[in-house]
């Protein structure tokens, strides 16, 4: 075809609309009085050029539907895709986000694995009432020996028969004895004032399965306990409220603080056993502002927890110095929010050696099962560690732990499997 003779021009015009519809235009370009002369010699090769342009016009109308579709489907997809990558552990607190983290920006961190209930001191536990392994029985034996072989009072002698001498013993006055301690009324208190700072580091501190984060905490607070107050004979009513600020030392964008109520009472049915009926309630708050604007802010509530709990307890002298202790509890959870309702089951036993009178080291095995009744979950915890305590006075002690985690859960992405090790300071600040 030869186009330089045309006085034409064909311009095709595309022309996009929402709906995607397309035209071709043909524009006349020479207003001239021979426009009827060249129509019918050009005629044909107007024919061709239309049905080129009507072929190119459908080839772009259908290349061009297809992207829209494409972007369309992309777009609708998008806020999935979006939230299917939101991570689901803790990020650390850096301005981008880490890739393998599993918890989601708006979700609280788990803390199963992290200390809810801190060792507590001997001075605010059932120790006062449960008897303790007696060390120097051996010693309180062999006086007991000495004092039988000590010598008699000697009899009357053979001269002082025959005299007919009757010798009878007169008692001396008894001088008043100074006042003791024995003799001193001693002063019961009925409430304790307790401080704590603790430390714990463990090899995976959100219970993660993609990521695991290694972090440590710093525990430090107050308790104020009652002491056991007699219901009867061997039924005793207990109270305490506790306060602690915990602080991570890596992820301090998750620092939070606790409150903490507990009301028990404590029946004593052996020498040996005992068992409890208790009542707590927990609240936990976030000391930081998040790191994302449209996340939590510093003193937001994210767990508001009420436990009812039944506990049996058993200690079993095996030795002089060697004690076993078992321990069954059920608790039942309601909590805001309702995916945090469970049913526990907590199994614990620790064989425990006296050293010496201040010092105790043992063994313990712990195991738990979560039952979550608001959700398909259900989790499995143990725990099998080494424990130290040592009372360095009446009013101090000392806790070390140290051992592994073990455990999985039916959720995505939820891992207890790590080390961990504590130490807590416990202080006695003050009675009442």
């Amino acid at each position: 075809m030869r186009l330089k003779n045309w006085k034409n021009l064909f311009f095709c015009i595309l022309l996009a609309s929402s709906g995607g519809s397309w035209c071709c235009i043909k524009v006349d370009a020479a207003e001239s009085a021979n426009t009827d002369i060249w129509h019918s010699k050009n005629l044909a090769n107007t024919q061709v050029t239309y049905q080129l342009c009507q072929k190119l016009e459908q080839e772009v109308i259908n290349f061009l539907c297809k992207q829209s579709s494409e972007s369309q489907s992309l777009d609708s997809q998008m806020p999935l895709n979006v939230a299917q990558q939101t991570p689901a552990t803790t990020q650390t607190p850096s301005a981008t986000e880490q890739p393998g983290d599993t918890q989601k920006q708006n979700d609280p961190p788990q803390l199963e694995s992290q200390p809810s209930v801190l060792p507590t001191s001997p001075l605010d536990s059932k120790e006062q009432l449960l008897n303790a392994p007696q060390i120097n029985q051996s010693q309180r034996l062999q006086r007991l020996i000495q004092l039988l072989r000590s010598p008699k009072q000697p009899p009357e002698s053979e001269s002082d028969r025959e005299l007919g001498l009757w010798v009878r013993l007169r008692p001396l006055e008894q001088q008043p004895l100074p006042p003791t301690e024995q003799s001193v009324p001693k002063f019961k208190p009925i409430g304790y004032l307790l401080g704590r700072v603790g430390y714990f580091q463990t090899s995976n501190i959100f219970s993660s399965n993609d990521s695991p984060i290694d972090d440590g905490l710093i525990i430090s607070g107050l308790t104020l306990a009652s002491a056991y107050f007699p219901l009867g004979s061997k039924t005793y009513l207990n109270g305490s409220i506790d306060g602690n600020l915990i602080r991570y030392i890596n992820q301090s964008e998750y620092n939070y603080n606790q409150v903490r109520f507990n009301l028990s009472i404590y029946q004593q049915f052996s020498q040996r056993m005992y068992g409890e009926v208790s009542y707590s309630n927990q609240q936990l708050f976030y000391a930081n502002n998040s790191h994302s604007l449209d996340s939590f802010k510093a003193g937001d509530r994210f767990l508001n927890e009420n436990s009812l709990q039944l506990s049996l307890g058993r200690r079993d002298p095996l030795t002089p110095k060697l004690t076993l202790d078992s321990f069954y509890e059920l608790s039942v959870n309601f909590a805001d929010p309702l995916s945090r309702d469970r049913i526990i089951n907590s199994f614990w036993i620790s064989l425990n050696y006296y050293l010496q009178k201040p010092l105790q080291v043992g063994i313990d095995y712990q195991a738990s099962f979560s039952d979550f009744t608001q959700r398909d979950r259900e989790d499995q915890f143990h725990r099998l560690f080494g424990h130290l305590n040592y009372r360095i006075s009446d009013t101090t002690n000392m806790n070390v732990e140290a051992g592994v985690s073990l455990g999985s859960s039916t959720a995505e992405n939820i891992d207890f499997d790590g080390w961990f090790f504590s130490i807590n300071y416990n202080l006695q600040l003050g009675r009442f």
